[in-house]
């Protein structure tokens, strides 16, 4: 089959290799592939295009094509269709052509293309679409896989992702680039595929939703954080603050109850590492020393003595002479 090119939408043509559906039997093929809904009748009968589906592991990818005669779709998720797909899904949508309106309670939102919305399955929700032509690409996944918490995907349920979000064009080229491959053979990269497709909606999910934070999971947290840029010499109290958005006064407030400074937590763990560099490579003790953020060979060989009780290479001697 013939690759699509970019995800500019075709007015001209229909999708290469998809099978054309109209009315109910369309209705019936997007009820299949997103989740139960109820479709107004009315504005069903006359709708024609396609509908192509397919698994990535867990997660549940869909590109829709569609012409309205009428001008008009509307359809919509109650407690009936809520019921009849117990497990929870996040889904994200991306419109490649024409915009749709989601209403939830209150709330009325209006979805422009190339733009991302995210709503949870476990909620009530209805869609209208206003426009001779509409196209999107849809990513479900179940909520298991996610690490957010379910609380994160509920409160952003009928949420638009706009580009003042600085993960959403990210988001937005990742699902265009798996939607180009929708046809394609991916099982030997299924696993891989959902592990970048989950993190990068988790992080898109973080960057939006504020969860009150539990003490031990922060510092869980912020303790990854430095593991993950332990080389980098720029790292500090304030940068690791910024980061997780907290001041520097509540992080060493974090690290007091552990009995210890953010510093001599970062000090150790660079000197730690070190430590298995001297022994798991032939590189010079200054090369390593200024691998892991130590910008000064005497200051590194003073810690690294107090730490381990013996200079960096006196070390490295005595663990190679006890291998042998």
């Amino acid at each position: 089959m013939a690759r699509r090119e970019g995800t500019q939408a075709n007015n001209d043509s229909l999708l290469p290799g998809w099978m054309p559906l109209s009315g109910e039997r369309l209705g019936r093929a997007v009820d299949r592939t997103h989740l139960r809904w109820q479709f107004e009748r009315e504005t069903t009968r006359d709708i024609s295009g396609q509908v192509i589906s397919r698994a990535i592991g867990p997660l549940h990818l869909s590109w829709v094509k569609l012409g309205l005669p009428a001008g008009r779709w509307r359809g919509s998720r109650g407690a009936t269709e809520i019921q009849a797909n117990p497990e929870p899904y996040l889904t994200v949508m991306m419109p490649l052509e024409g915009t749709m309106t989601l209403r939830c309670g209150e709330q009325c939102i209006q979805i422009n293309q190339n733009e991302l919305v995210l709503w949870d399955s476990t909620q009530p929700l209805t869609f209208d679409i206003r426009a001779p032509r509409y196209e999107q690409i849809s990513l479900l996944l179940p909520q298991r896989v996610l690490r957010a918490e379910r609380d994160a995907c509920h409160a952003l349920h009928c949420y638009r992702v706009d580009d003042s979000n600085i993960l959403s064009d990210l988001c937005l080229k990742h699902m265009a680039t798996l939607a180009e491959f929708l046809d394609e053979q991916l099982r030997p990269y299924e696993i891989s595929l959902t592990h970048v497709s989950t993190s990068l909606i988790d992080a898109v999910i973080a960057s939006l939703y504020k969860a009150p934070r539990d003490r031990d999971i922060l510092m869980a947290d912020i303790k990854r954080y430095i593991e993950c840029y332990i080389d980098d010499d720029k790292l500090t109290p304030n940068t690791i603050a910024k980061a997780f958005e907290i001041s520097t006064r509540y992080l060493h407030k974090l690290f007091r109850t552990e009995d210890t400074t953010v510093s001599k937590w970062v000090l150790l763990r660079r000197l730690e590492r070190s430590a298995e560099d001297l022994i798991a490579s032939d590189a010079p003790v200054t090369d390593i020393a200024f691998k892991w953020g130590f910008k000064a060979l005497g200051h590194y060989s003073r810690t690294f003595k107090t730490r381990f009780g013996e200079s960096p290479s006196a070390y490295r001697l005595q663990r190679l002479s006890a291998r042998r």
